[in-house]
């Protein structure tokens, strides 16, 4: 899949390929950007599937929904889980695409 990112903050934003959507998210998490998806009709469209600002879970589960996932808060920590087996998907930090470095 391809994805855009984009940090209002600091300024990174960019487009980047990866087909595990976790490490999507993780790496777009790790600058704290929102993170779309990149969908080519006509003209280049962006559909929001992660947003780091939502500190209460309910936008990101409804995001990540179509895709099987969800945001659920565990011993105070955000985690994304799978809807259908209630899996945590984690992704060690060490191995997230380093997105302000691109």
């Amino acid at each position: 899949m391809k994805f855009y990112y984009e940090n209002y903050f600091w300024g990174y934003k960019g487009t980047f390929e990866e087909e595990d959507l976790i490490k999507a998210i993780y790496s777009a998490w790790n600058i704290m950007a929102s993170l779309y998806v990149v969908t080519e009709d006509d003209t280049i469209k962006y559909d929001l599937i992660f947003d780091p600002a939502d500190y209460d879970d309910e936008l990101n589960s409804e995001l990540l929904e179509p895709f099987g996932y969800e945001m659920v808060e565990i011993g105070g920590y955000r985690e994304v889980r799978d809807i259908k087996t209630k899996e945590i998907k984690g992704y060690e930090w060490s191995e997230v695409i380093k997105l302000n470095e691109c």
